[in-house]
């Protein structure tokens, strides 16, 4: 790391996918960073978690990185065992939306190849966007610029957490910026992932859908969780950093609540 970190950059929602090009992009131009190596899925692979492929993983080279043939953890394992690159950290994202509560951390394809580096012995940054606009029925599609503040986010925060600087007893950190048009300099709050979890049944004609009211709750930010959480400082409209041990327990010595 003499000349700078070389930093693998992946994420759940594709390679084309606007958020990992504006992280790309602010990553490169980030003091302390070498270079930026894309090895994202090639098609949609949220919900994923840290899945792995079983059998050959294929993939293409491209100008831009490498497209894979597989999941986020694909990608990381790849990235360090088979790609042309020896990565320093790991960077996962940017979602294009939020990774919140102990419940969603083993689902996240995101935090599932920040997982996988931290299994690895990698330093690795899972980021995601939050914003007031968010859907969670797979209609919100927002553009790249919505991305920019998270993208600063990670361009100051890797660099220090990859050098030990900040957190150094996390194996990963699960950081969750909001969207540009939100806020201008949010401060970053150690946090600790919301417990709260409720399941709501409503009976149709084709069966019975069953959701979580966290997600309601979150854009409706009427919500119970208590300061030190993560989904609590997303709505206070701060930047939650939830620093995380393989597999995702929290980072020891870490008190949530704190300013970083």
């Amino acid at each position: 790391m003499t000349d700078g970190l070389d930093v693998l950059l992946t994420n759940d929602d594709g390679i084309d996918a606007p958020g990992i090009r504006v992280v790309a992009d602010h990553l490169r131009d980030a003091g302390g960073v070498a270079s930026v190596t894309l090895a994202a899925p090639a098609e949609n692979q949220s919900g994923t978690g840290q899945t792995r492929t079983h059998g050959a993983v294929s993939y293409e080279t491209r100008d831009d990185g490498y497209a894979v043939a597989g999941t986020p953890a694909d990608c990381v394992a790849l990235g360090v065992a088979a790609l042309d690159c020896d990565p320093d950290v790991v960077v996962s994202g940017c979602n294009d939306g939020p990774n919140l509560g102990a419940h969603i951390l083993g689902r996240s394809g995101t935090v599932g190849a920040a997982m996988e580096a931290g299994f690895l012995e990698l330093p690795a940054v899972a980021l995601s966007m939050y914003d007031w606009e968010f859907s969670y029925d797979g209609h919100y599609d927002p553009g790249p610029e919505k991305f920019t503040l998270a993208a600063d986010v990670a361009a100051d925060l890797v660099p220090r957490f990859a050098r030990g600087d900040v957190l150094p007893t996390a194996d990963y950190l699960s950081v969750n910026a909001p969207a540009d048009d939100i806020a201008d300099d949010p401060v970053y709050r150690v946090t600790r992932p919301s417990e709260e979890y409720e399941l709501e049944a409503t009976v149709t004609e084709s069966g019975v859908n069953v959701e979580a009211r966290f997600w309601q709750e979150f854009v409706e930010r009427r919500i119970p969780d208590p300061e030190g959480t993560d989904r609590r400082a997303c709505v206070d409209e701060e930047v939650s950093v939830t620093p995380l041990t393989a597999p995702h327990g929290i980072a020891p010595d870490v008190t949530a609540g704190g300013l970083l």
